[in-house]
Order: C-alpha cells, then sequence, then structure tokens
C-alpha cells in the first residue's frame, strides 16, 4: 500500500512538473497569458510542456549526455522558474493569485448536471481501465510502449535493436520515458495514465474553443460530451497506448487557435501558441508533419480567397506557425539521417488508383458508422452547409477537414498492400487517421449550431466578428 501510494505521488509530480514547464513557457510566448481562460490554459500548458521536455530529451541524446531524472527535469524546471521570476511572471503569477481567490463558484443548472454526469462516467471507467491493464494494443507494445522501455534502459534513444518504424517521431515514448524515471522503474499501468489525461484536455480544450467561438456554456459542454460518447473510437483510446490522441490534440489546438486569429477573436499571442502545436504535431506522430501543413496551407487558401484588409501581410504572419513546424520536425530529421535509418520506404511504393476508388467505400462508411464516431459525422454534413460558409473565416476548417478526407484516399491509393491486405490494412489505421480530424470537425460543428440557435442574451461571450475580418495581432 506503501509502495503504491509512493508510485502515485511520484506520478502526479512527474506530470505536474510538465504542467509547470508549460505554464511557465506561456510566460514567454504570450504578452498577457490571463487573455485566456484558465481551460485554455490548462490544455495548452502541459502540450507545450511536453513539446519542450522530449525536444530537451533529443538534444541530451544528441549531446551524448545520458538519461537521468535530474538531466531531464533539473535544467528545463530551472529555466521555468526563472521565466517566473521575471517581470511579466511574477505579474502573471500575481493575477492568477488573485483570480482563483475572486473565482465565482460553478452554477450547474439542468444539463450541465447530466453531460458532466455522462463524462464523469467515462473517465471512471477509462482512467481504471488505463491503470490496471499493462501496454497491450498492438502499436503501442511494437512502437511506442518498446521504444520507451529501450530508451529507459539505454538511457537515451538507442535505436540500434530497432528496426520496423525506427524512424517515427518520438515525443509519446520520450514522454513515457521521462515517467519511468519520475517513477524510478518501468511501470506501463501507471504510466498510460498519461492518455485519458490527453484525452481530458481534448476535451477541455474543445470547450473552453467552443466557448470562445461563441456557444454558451452548456452548449459547449454538450458539445464536448457529444464527441467524447459518439462511438467507441475516442474511447478506446483513452486506454490504449497509442499516439493518436496526443496528435489529435495538438491538431485541435493548432486549428482552434488559427481560426480564432482568422476571426478576429484570437488573445494576442495565439500565433506562437499555434506554432507549439504544429511543433507537437510534427514531433508526436509520422502523420504530423503533413496535417501541420495543411493546417498552413487551409489558412493561407482561406486569406486569398477572402482577400481582407492588407491579408498578404498576415500571409506573412503565418510564418510564425510554420517556424513551430519547422522547430518540431528538422531536429529529428537531422538527427534521423545523422544515424542514416531509412525514411518511409514501409509507407509509400507506388500509386494504385484501384485502391483510392476502395479507400472511397471505406471512408464513407467508417464516417457514417455509429460505431465508430456515432453521428458527428453525419451532423457535421447536414449543417456545416451552406453559402456562408464561403464567405467567412470557417472556411479555414472546412478546407483542412475536407482537404484531409481527400489526402486519407490519396493516402491509401500509396500504401504498399496486396489487395487481399488491403482491406485489413484500412481496417486497422482508419479509425485513427479520423481521429485526428474529428475534435476539429467539433469545432466546426460549434460554429455551425451557434448560427442554428444563438447564444443568449446577457452571457459573456468573447468578442463576436462582424463578416470576415481577420485578427492581424501574432
Amino acid at each position: 500500500m506503501i509502495e503504491t501510494a509512493a508510485a502515485l505521488l511520484r506520478l502526479l509530480l512527474g506530470l505536474g512538473a510538465v504542467f509547470f514547464l508549460g505554464y511557465a513557457g506561456l510566460i514567454l510566448l504570450v504578452p498577457r497569458p490571463g487573455d485566456f481562460t484558465f481551460g485554455e490554459r490548462t490544455a495548452l500548458s502541459f502540450g507545450t510542456g511536453a513539446v519542450f521536455l522530449t525536444l530537451w530529451m533529443l538534444v541530451l541524446t544528441w549531446w551524448g549526455i545520458p538519461f537521468t531524472l535530474g538531466r531531464i527535469i533539473g535544467p528545463p524546471l530551472a529555466l521555468g522558474a526563472g521565466l517566473l521570476l521575471t517581470p511579466r511572471g511574477r505579474r502573471t503569477v500575481r493575477e492568477d493569485l488573485r483570480a482563483l481567490k475572486g473565482r465565482p463558484r460553478m452554477e450547474l443548472h439542468g444539463w450541465d448536471w447530466v453531460f458532466w454526469g455522462l463524462l464523469g462516467a467515462l473517465f471512471l471507467y477509462a482512467l481504471p481501465r488505463a491503470a490496471l491493464y499493462p501496454v497491450w494494443a498492438w502499436d503501442a507494445v511494437a512502437t511506442w510502449g518498446c521504444k520507451a522501455s529501450i530508451f529507459y534502459a539505454s538511457r537515451g534513444l538507442d535505436l540500434t535493436c530497432i528496426e520496423a518504424h525506427n524512424y517515427y517521431p518520438n515525443l509519446i515514448p520520450l514522454l513515457l520515458t521521462y515517467l519511468y524515471f519520475a517513477l524510478g522503474q518501468v511501470n506501463d499501468s501507471l504510466a498510460k495514465v498519461i492518455f485519458p489525461l490527453w484525452g481530458g484536455l481534448v476535451l477541455i480544450l474543445l470547450h473552453a474553443l467552443a466557448v470562445r467561438l461563441g456557444l454558451s456554456r452548456t452548449r459547449a459542454l454538450g458539445l464536448t460530451a457529444f464527441l467524447a460518447l459518439n462511438g467507441t473510437v475516442f474511447i478506446t483510446h483513452l486506454y490504449i497506448a497509442y499516439a493518436d490522441l496526443p496528435l489529435a490534440f495538438f491538431t485541435l489546438g493548432g486549428a482552434g487557435l488559427l481560426s480564432l486569429w482568422l476571426s478576429g477573436a484570437a488573445p494576442p499571442g495565439s500565433l506562437p501558441l499555434a506554432a507549439c502545436c504544429l511543433a507537437g504535431m510534427a514531433w508526436c506522430k509520422y502523420e504530423g508533419p503533413p496535417l501541420a501543413a495543411t493546417l498552413l496551407l487551409a489558412a493561407a487558401l482561406t486569406l486569398a480567397w477572402l482577400r481582407p484588409g492588407r491579408w498578404v501581410r498576415r500571409l506573412g504572419l503565418l510564418a510564425v506557425p510554420l517556424m513551430g513546424l519547422a522547430t518540431g520536425y528538422l531536429p529529428w530529421r537531422l538527427f534521423v539521417m545523422q544515424q542514416k535509418l531509412e525514411i518511409g520506404a514501409d509507407h509509400i511504393q507506388n500509386l494504385y488508383p484501384h485502391q483510392m476508388v476502395q479507400a472511397v467505400g471505406h471512408l464513407f462508411t467508417a464516417l457514417i458508422n455509429p460505431f465508430a464516431f456515432g453521428v458527428l459525422w453525419p451532423a457535421l454534413a447536414l449543417l456545416g452547409a451552406g453559402r456562408s460558409l464561403w464567405r467567412s473565416p470557417r472556411l479555414f476548417l472546412a478546407l483542412f477537414v475536407g482537404g484531409n478526407l481527400a489526402a486519407v484516399i490519396l493516402a491509401y491509393g500509396l500504401a504498399p498492400t496486396s489487395a487481399a491486405e488491403f482491406p485489413a490494412y484500412v481496417r486497422a489505421t482508419l479509425d485513427r487517421l479520423l481521429l485526428h480530424l474529428t475534435p476539429v470537425a467539433a469545432l466546426l460543428l460549434a460554429l455551425s449550431l451557434k448560427d442554428l440557435d444563438p447564444a443568449p442574451t446577457g452571457e459573456k461571450l468573447p468578442p463576436k466578428p462582424s463578416g470576415p475580418v481577420f485578427g492581424g495581432e501574432v
């Protein structure tokens, strides 16, 4: 009992250090962190801290310094403490303490209780399900969990004994490795608690972004529960150690912040935070860099189509998230080149048009399959269309989601599988590819719901842009 309690305490302290790093990072990236809501800062703090910490672990390996808990977390914590001691840091801490003391009590009414009850029941199921079982799913064992155990045992990014997918980005294995050092041992069950945490952060961020985009808190909470409980894919990923849920988190953060910036409703500092999310996308999973690139492409096409005032200058501001993408992509790519690892030979060999035709049917079936994603995608198809889509920054989210659905079909056209293996290959991967997009689809659905049923008068909402207005601040 004492050992279990001590392990839980070490786990909580390890996770708390990641939140602290991200909290300090917001002070560096954002002029006034208080402009972001508590939910936004909670979710983005963990994502930012995880990106920073795992890139630091890559640097340690590059310098030939073996991993220890002190070397992994000591310098980042010292830097974070230094940021808190700056004038901006001290002001932020004072404002946060004042806000906590004066924070009004949250009142729940009617449907709030229902939605909170549903979400609570979900995590009462998922959290023990994650913590009571070791790593067991295929990719969790063969890729992410295997790498984390090897990195812990070798005290560095030792890829000499890994042949399958050894070129995959390593945010998740390195984060698990850090937790193993925090726990003092390889403990798959306890370390897997991080995956329900990622899922909770996705839901917190979706709720916060939906409120900022104009939904009432109750409707945003309903949308959050709708995403979490529609189908089984999201629920399953709460307790298997895959990188898809973290990638969905970073994708939602990047898409949400860029959407707010395009709509003129983004707080100052949103573009640097979007850059952190794009860095996380690139550093999280092999599919991350193309996803991040399509976010930037969709934003550029939206600006070029609507052509607001000074749109060329605003195109130039997209260099900020582009630098984030480069930060998450280039260090690992250079490391891979240094190690002479072969990249992507098992992903792309040729174009097979007949597979693209088959993929269209598989994709359509997955989108309407209530067992996979419930009715979220059909609801988006019914409510998301309309002429206003082409006259507002909402076009950005539609381009991103629609473009990536088309990219999924193209990706299957490049998949090097036999005709007999292809259906099984699609079944094993399609739900995960759609999971990366589903929270962004829910955000697009939030904008459609806002138009159908605007928030009640008197509720405090973020500034509402009129027409195709674009924010010019970084």
